[in-house]
């Protein structure tokens, strides 16, 4: 068998050791997978495509894009092969829009997308000459002001007598981007129901009733225009299970109008998702948001990425979406009060891209799993003494799938200093060294 571990750390990028089999070692970390497979629908691994990632690619050498977009979206390259794009403005945007800013036009007389045409349905067709199979979902920030209390894109409530309105104006969004060759295979309803962030940037909040009218409603249109598009409801943090739950419990005609779950990181913590696909098998989880902090670690954060990532598998979700693709120096374009940066930075300044420890990250999963992929939970022991207390460390965490018959083992040591570690592979022990800040994919060949 053939065993290569590829390394990232502060001095080492994606680099590879070969690996020889070993004696099993008593002091040492153990790594034991499950027996059986958690999940063998993972859909696969991807960013936003926001209205500010595709304004930063307009603005690059069509060369150098087509470059880039090979490198992110190729089957050579990470291998990202989910994406999410917004109905109208998201904070990263450049520009403030819905697509019918006509106050009171419930015959939607003035809907269009136009708006769009001018650099983000071009960059998205970029991507999808490379990436023809690429599943992409939206999710609308907010429906146009006239439609919620307050009259702006930036805060509010959804008013309920609108809801057909916004249904059919979602539709028609559907059919619009249809027309232009990009599929939408899945939507969620509202990015973030439960906050309407100060009036900063685009955002609604949404009555948990009021939502759940809304997608009855929008399923049945979705219907009748013969659209096969699924619904993931609520697209808001972990620690909003007790409102996705009572939902399904409570309404009527819920559980069967929905497709699945989506949740952001940024409250709350993954674990408490896993009650939802306990009650509800037949629907998928999907992490849909969470990305790199410009001035927070950007290029050095491939643990905490990796971390996300190996529990988004551990914890039975069907896809795994970070935030903006590109951004600027800066952050930019933004209109909103946040500091993220992208997968990928165009710097101005300097004259050249950077790259995030998101994706780095991505690199070690996103190149190796495919549809069909077997994950394998792991539980990985502890040996730390409590009269360390309490600077016992950070736990190493990993999981293990199976892409056709080529095992894989991926593990992450936070800490400072180096952790060792074995697995049994097919009968056979591995010894794994983990140097300080430290994530690796372990690819096992027979």
């Amino acid at each position: 068998m053939k065993v290569t571990q590829y390394i990232t750390t502060t001095n080492q990028n994606f680099t590879s050791v070969e690996l020889k089999p070993a004696i099993k070692m008593g002091g040492v970390l153990t790594a034991i997978p499950s027996q059986k497979p958690l999940n063998t629908s993972f859909k696969g691994f991807g960013v936003a495509i926001t209205g500010s990632s595709c304004y930063n690619l307009s603005k690059m050498n069509p060369d150098e894009r087509n470059t880039l977009i090979n490198d992110i979206y190729g089957k050579d390259g990470l291998n990202l092969s989910i994406a999410r794009i917004s109905v109208g403005s998201s904070d990263y945007s450049a520009e403030l829009y819905s697509y019918d800013d006509v106050d009171g036009d419930v015959e939607l007389r003035h809907f269009s997308i136009d708006r769009d045409k001018e650099y983000i349905i071009p960059m998205i067709k970029e991507i999808l000459k490379v990436r023809p199979d690429l599943y992409i979902y939206s999710s609308p920030w907010s429906p146009p002001g006239w439609m919620k209390t307050g009259g702006s894109m930036c805060g509010g409530y959804m008013r309920e007598k609108y809801l057909n309105c916004y249904a059919e104006y979602y539709v028609k969004f559907l059919k619009a981007y249809e027309a232009e060759g990009i599929h939408i295979s899945a939507l969620t309803p509202q990015n973030e129901t439960e906050t309407h962030q100060g009036g900063r940037m685009p955002a609604c909040v949404w009555h948990p009733e009021i939502e759940a009218k809304f997608i009855k409603i929008l399923r049945e249109k979705l219907i009748a225009n013969g659209l096969d598009t699924e619904i993931w409801m609520f697209d808001n943090n972990f620690n909003g299970v007790e409102r996705v739950d009572w939902s399904i419990k409570s309404i009527k005609g819920l559980r069967k109008a929905v497709n699945g779950f989506a949740f952001h990181y940024y409250s709350g913590n993954i674990e408490q998702t896993a009650q939802l696909k306990e009650n509800y098998p037949e629907l998928t989880l999907n992490f849909t948001e969470g990305g790199p902090r410009l001035y927070d670690n950007y290029a050095t954060d491939w643990n905490k990425w990796f971390i996300m990532m190996a529990k988004t598998l551990r914890n039975n979700y069907s896809s795994f979406t970070g935030w903006n693709l590109m951004l600027d120096e800066t952050g930019g374009p933004n209109i909103g009060p946040f500091f993220c940066g992208g997968l990928v930075t165009l710097d101005r300044v300097e004259n050249r891209l950077k790259y995030s420890g998101q994706y780095m990250a991505f690199k070690h999963f996103a190149p190796f799993i495919k549809p069909k992929t077997k994950i394998y939970p792991i539980s990985i022991d502890s040996l730390a003494s409590m009269s360390s207390y309490p600077n016992l460390g950070m736990n190493v965490e990993g999981v293990l799938w199976e892409t056709d018959g080529v095992k894989y083992l991926g593990l992450a040591n936070p800490n400072k200093d180096k952790r060792q570690i074995q697995i049994n592979v097919d009968g056979t022990w591995w010894y794994i060294e983990l140097l300080p800040d430290t994530v690796s994919t372990i690819k096992f060949e027979k």
